[in-house]
């Protein structure tokens, strides 16, 4: 008389393992999805965080002191123009690829430049006008809007600021002219706590927590 037999042992642990490799993979590869469904159960996401980093900036400027008085005036480097680089305004970190327009807008005019990606703080420094305590600071969401697709979040926003390390390389064309900036520290903090550097990019950590990712540079040449 013939039974009929089950599977065995062996081929339920690699039936075991392969649903679970294939969870994973599913879980991965769906995380932008996820990001989209959010966004479409939770609409006001995007302008909660833009709230978050415009609230940031303006604590920023509450409490970044003016340039204090000095018996001599510091040096400061000369950039040529160079009239192969476009003008405008643009960020580029190759590290995490970002290359990017640098967009304008005034604190209470944030959103419309979020949406595009990079904002510059107005009421802090420019490349060609830094001030000691008035350093170029620049903002961007990480996780965006739902619209955008995910190349254009890791080109034109800061999805990967985290990514950064000291050290690395962050280069701004300012009206024909490059600057370049080296990485000094990349924290996690509430708040911007040395406004000594000449160049300070933020983000959101998460999409909704008070916690910014926090990169500070210096300039090199």
């Amino acid at each position: 008389m013939l039974y009929k037999r089950g599977p065995s042992t062996l081929a339920l642990i690699f039936a075991g393992m392969a649903l679970t490799l294939w969870g994973i993979f599913a879980l991965l590869s769906s995380y932008p999805v996820g990001l989209y469904l959010y966004y479409t159960v939770v609409p006001r996401t995007s302008e909660l965080l833009g709230k978050a980093l415009t609230e940031t900036s303006q604590k920023m400027v509450a409490v970044a002191s003016p340039r204090p008085v000095v018996a001599e005036p510091p040096v400061v480097p000369v950039f040529t123009r160079d009239i192969t680089l476009p003008e405008g305004h643009y960020l580029m970190i190759p590290k995490i690829g970002v290359d990017t327009v640098i967009w304008e807008g005034e604190g209470d005019n944030y959103e419309k430049a979020l949406k595009k990606g990079v904002w510059r703080v107005m009421e802090f420094g420019k490349p060609d006008s830094v001030e000691e305590g008035r350093p170029i600071i620049l903002a961007a969401h990480r996780f965006g809007y739902i619209e955008w697709t995910q190349d254009y979040r890791e080109q034109n926003a800061f999805y990967n600021l985290p990514k950064l390390e000291e050290g690395d390389q962050v280069a701004i064309v300012w009206n024909q002219h490059r600057y370049m900036y080296r990485v000094t520290q990349v924290t996690e903090a509430t708040e911007i706590a040395d406004y000594s550097s000449e160049l300070i990019m933020y983000t959101c950590k998460f999409m909704i927590s008070p916690i910014r990712i926090i990169v500070y540079a210096d300039l090199v040449e």
